[in-house]
């Protein structure tokens, strides 16, 4: 499938956020490769720094902005500049001698996520990889944690993740609030942006770039095969692309361009169909769009993907307070059911472990998946009107193949306790069928009147959170909104 230009604007209960052209890519390769990653539908984002030894969110306290999420603890510093030494300091003592990603990637696994996108470096800059490029990284002998054999801590992540067969992705922070590059120590920063004009000052700029450009030309050359490079930190972009009807876009008033298209051109000729993802930037670059911590009121037209923490806060703080299960699979349904997939993040701790109760989720959640995941991976989103103990529903397709009336299979997603199901108009055709997944049990379909039902049987077993209804062979009449 490709998707033409589009201008979207997400609308979500409380928020309307606006987003750039999305631009179809033209590589074959990376059509072939965004076609694969829509039928993944489920993966994992992982956000560690150095940041986890005080519990507090990543990166964003050493920003000199006045949000709640910038808040400082005084107990780490008195006054901003103390603050960011000791901040910075977190490098000699972050020694995470429980890291196994291995168990990482099993829980994954296990989950029924397809996918990891890790953090290599968020925006305070400090590199959980073996750059060779500045010395704020996890390899540097200032670190603790240098001489382990596991100290290059994102290819011991890749490489446990694709053994365990999932693709693998780099989140990658544009902006570098440690590099003199970005943040010249020569002024002092004053929000997220770089803090002098590189219109004025074109060599500094430059400067800022070439190390941009050599740290992804690392990854993409020395980290295995990778399928995805999420780029954050949108300020850092051309410009022209700024959209002033978004809060936070309103401060970009410098010109901050990179130069995508050779950096993406750098990294697929060594990473052939990468996908790339310049979140909020939109145009060539960003091959799928990630609003974040919300899902969407319906399909947004073109590739989605809503990213979300498992807990409250996307890096790892004291006495998290997850999500329950069954809102997790809540939510994956949801997204899935319109047309997205979700990136759920879940954040190590300092010691290298994720919460046992992180552990717990993903478990569980991986059990709901062995029954049902036949209706959420490599699925597309039905519409209804007028059904009723329905809670979503989604439809099995084969890429490149047109639905093919009275040989059709829809999975409704019917909530726990549901006594029946009412479906609005369908016409079946002779051999349809109705059973319950993960079970060798048929429902019968009875007609009632200007429509069909499907009466349930209590539900029992792994099918508690909810049950999926298959409903096979069947035939809309023209006009459905089935």
């Amino acid at each position: 499938m490709r998707w033409p230009l589009f201008f979207l604007i997400i609308s979500f209960s409380d928020h309307l956020i606006a987003q750039a052209p999305y631009i179809a890519p033209s590589d074959p390769l990376v059509q072939e490769k965004l076609a694969q990653w829509k039928d993944l539908k489920f993966g994992l984002l992982m956000h560690w720094g150095t940041y986890s030894q005080w519990g507090v969110v990543e990166s964003w306290s050493i920003c000199p902005e006045d949000e709640g999420w910038c808040r400082r603890d005084s107990s780490h510093g008195r006054t901003y500049n103390e603050y960011v030494r000791n901040y910075e300091a977190l490098q000699t003592t972050f020694d995470p001698v429980k890291f196994d990603p291995s168990k990482w990637a099993k829980a994954a696994k296990e989950a029924g996520m397809k996918y990891v996108v890790f953090t290599t470096k968020h925006h305070d800059g400090f590199c959980m990889f073996d750059t060779k490029l500045t010395d704020y990284r996890v390899t540097d002998p200032k670190c603790p944690f240098h001489d382990d054999p596991r100290a290059n801590i994102a290819k011991g992540v890749f490489d446990a993740f694709r053994a365990e067969g999932l693709w693998t992705g780099a989140y990658f922070s544009k902006p570098d609030w440690h590099s003199p590059y970005y943040w010249w120590p020569y002024f002092p920063p004053k929000d997220r942006n770089v803090n002098y004009l590189p219109t004025r000052y074109p060599e500094r700029w430059q400067q800022f770039k070439d190390f941009t450009y050599g740290q992804i030309k690392e990854l993409v050359t020395g980290y295995g095969p990778l399928d995805i490079l999420w780029l954050d930190g949108g300020q850092v972009r051309p410009l022209n692309t700024v959209d002033t009807t978004v809060s936070w876009q309103k401060a970009i008033q410098i010109e901050q361009d990179i130069e995508m298209p050779r950096i993406a051109a750098m990294a697929r000729t060594h990473q052939p169909g990468l996908l790339v993802v310049d979140r909020t930037v939109g145009g060539k670059y960003e091959n799928y769009v990630t609003p974040e911590g919300h899902v969407p009121d319906a399909d947004l037209g073109v590739p989605w993907e809503t990213c979300m923490p498992m807990g409250t806060s996307w890096s790892w703080v004291p006495n998290e307070q997850y999500k329950s299960t069954d809102e997790i699979i809540r939510t994956l349904v949801k997204v899935v059911s319109r047309g997205g997939s979700l990136l759920l993040n879940v954040a190590p701790g300092p010691d290298g472990q994720l919460d046992s109760t992180a552990y717990v989720r993903l478990k569980e959640v991986g059990e709901w998946l062995r029954v049902n995941g036949e209706a959420v991976y490599g699925t597309e989103p039905v519409y209804m009107e007028g059904g009723t103990g329905i809670v979503v529903a989604t439809e099995r397709h084969q890429r490149g193949q047109q639905l093919t009336p009275g040989r059709r299979t829809t999975y409704l997603f019917v909530a726990p306790k549901t006594s029946a199901v009412h479906l609005p108009s369908i016409v079946r055709a002779s051999a349809a069928t109705a059973r319950i997944l993960g079970t060798n049990r048929k429902v019968r379909i009875r007609q009632a009147n200007d429509h069909f039902m499907i009466p349930l049987p209590a539900a029992s077993g792994k099918n508690e959170r909810m049950i999926v209804i298959v409903l096979e062979n069947w035939l809309e009449p023209s006009g459905s909104n089935f």
